[in-house]
């Protein structure tokens, strides 16, 4: 195992060095500045930066992907921050619970399970948590102090003229004009460091009494286990689901776009352990939270860096700035930072599907809509947990609006006509054949509600010779429709049920669909029956 970890360290060593190299030229700022949004300091940034990116690179299962802090985890945090008056020991132990939750997911196999997201949700969510860092960073780009809470900043929006610094304000926009002038020079650059240095400068330069970050502890701290009243449990634990989730997600969804670049193809399992080693780390050091990040991911991957040597490189490099550069850090403008915060806020909003809003079909917008709205004002992981079940019902919707499933007259079957010419023509059109295609679940009850208004029906054919599964409420719909249609004395038979099927309705007992009276294996059979069925009525008669 030593020698394979050792080749994987250094089979790519120039190109490992010099991505880890421009990872730490992007991470830093952005660390910083989420640290800051937080809540928990840049300092927390810093240390989050290092811990994700040492381990996750050394454990996790994406070529090329570097972590650390990154928006979603940020607002995250910052909520929780706020909700429980400023208490950093909730907030650390949810990061360590919740790095535990990632790394025990990896190991039971549910990191494919990111996939099954709709599209509608992870857009209305990541616009969502767009809105949120830039709403939260308008006051302090003015050099005014913010609230982490959504609805005081926006409340008191209207007295910022009043309150602005307008030397920080100036400094903010500089900052913003030379984010995006360095992009237009060319989007190789590391445009936030630049205009965070050149902010920095000059206003060091002109004295400017300006709100700054403050110095940044020059030493780590010692690794410690949080200290909780039992009564905070339920606190950290539901903050524990909401960053394992929403951490994993971001950071999965990156795995997604990496493996795009580089035409590979990741381990999303061993990824979430890595994920979550590291945000274990993270919490013992102090640190914020972390997932994989597209933008340290993407100047990695440019630069050269596959494999985990790139985040031991970045890592290291990230602790040499927390030793040795603490007191020029304190000098930051924090109009600065919180510029940058709005223009990676403006990056996160997803655009294209705006673009396509007036194109997109409308129950994906509604989606989206709902998601991008709980998430900003309500609550994140409800955002996701409501957008997902509202994705799933209009999803049944269209699958059953679809109408796969068949319905009509015995003599529209054309494939059947050597057999039922053989029928007399009043018979033929008394009966009637559903045909049940693919999944029975059930929005299938809404097209089964046709078959009861149907007055003239006096033979049902259930046709299951291309159904697969059956849910519990088709079961349960199918054995009282099945009841009522004998009750009124119409003959109902049953076509191709297969033995998966036929076990599930036994063990809900839906035997009258299942008895075997009236199953038949082929066309042939359903043909005899009828026959025999009419025969016999004629005989009573």
């Amino acid at each position: 195992m030593q020698a394979s970890l050792k080749t994987a360290l250094f089979a790519n060593l120039v190109g490992d060095v010099t991505g880890g190299i421009m990872t730490t030229i992007v991470a830093i700022p952005v660390a910083m500045a989420f640290g800051i949004a937080s809540g928990l300091g840049a300092a927390a940034g810093l240390y989050g930066a290092m811990c994700c990116g040492l381990f996750a690179s050394i454990f996790g299962g994406t070529k090329g992907q570097q972590s650390g802090p990154t928006g979603p985890v940020a607002v995250i945090i910052a909520s929780l921050l706020a909700a429980n008056n400023g208490n950093v020991s909730v907030v650390f132990a949810a990061i360590i619970l919740g790095g535990i939750l990632q790394a025990v997911a990896g190991r039971f196999g549910w990191g494919d399970l990111v996939r099954y997201l709709p599209y509608p949700v992870i857009s209305g969510f990541m616009t969502g948590i767009a809105l949120i860092i830039i709403i939260l960073h308008v006051k302090p780009l003015f050099g005014i102090p913010g609230s982490k809470h959504i609805m005081e900043n926006i409340n008191t929006f209207p007295s910022i003229s009043a309150e602005m610094n307008r030397a920080a304000f100036a400094i903010g926009v500089m900052t913003i004009v030379f984010i995006y002038g360095m992009k237009l020079l060319s989007k190789k650059l590391p445009a936030s460091l630049i205009a965070l240095f050149v902010a920095s400068t000059v206003s060091i330069v002109l004295n400017l009494e300006i709100p700054r970050i403050g110095e940044i502890p020059s030493q780590l701290p010692v690794p410690a286990v949080p200290t909780l009243d039992l009564s905070m449990l339920s606190v950290v634990l539901s903050g524990a689901v909401t960053i394992a989730m929403l951490g994993s997600i971001d950071s999965l969804l990156t795995s997604l776009i990496a493996d795009k670049i580089l035409h590979s193809q990741h381990d999303s399992n061993k990824e979430l352990i890595g994920q979550g080693i590291g945000n274990i780390a993270a919490g013992l050091m102090g640190g914020l939270a972390g997932a994989g990040s597209t933008t340290r991911t993407l100047a990695n991957i440019d630069a050269g860096g596959r494999t985990p040597l790139a985040g031991v490189v970045y890592a290291a490099l990230v602790f040499s700035v927390i030793t040795g550069l603490g007191k020029v850090a304190a000098l930051i403008p924090m109009s600065a930072l919180a510029a940058i915060l709005i223009v990676l806020g403006i990056g996160i909003v997803d655009w294209r599907s705006i673009k396509h809003i007036h194109k997109t079909p409308r129950s994906d917008v509604a989606v989206m809509s709902v998601v991008l709205f709980m998430t900003v004002f309500i609550d994140l992981i409800s955002a996701v947990l409501i957008g997902m079940a509202l994705a799933s019902v209009l999803f049944v919707k269209k699958i059953t609006d679809a109408q796969f499933s068949e319905f009509g007259t015995l003599d529209t079957i054309s494939e059947l006509g050597h057999l039922v010419d053989k029928l007399p023509t009043d018979l033929r059109s008394e009966t009637y054949v559903y045909t049940f295609d693919g999944p029975i679940f059930f929005g299938e009850t809404k097209n089964l509600d046709k078959t009861r208004n149907v007055d003239k029906a006096k033979i049902f054919i259930l046709n299951f010779e291309h159904a697969h599964f059956i849910d519990q409420s088709c079961c349960y719909y199918l054995e009282d429709l099945v009841q009522s249609f004998r009750k009124d004395g119409k003959l109902v038979l049953i076509l191709g049920l297969n033995d998966k099927l036929k076990t599930r309705l036994n063990g809900m007992e839906c035997f009258a669909v299942t008895s075997e009276e009236f199953q038949v294996v082929r066309w042939t059979s359903v043909i005899e029956k009828i026959r025999a069925s009419t025969t016999a009525a004629a005989t009573s008669t």
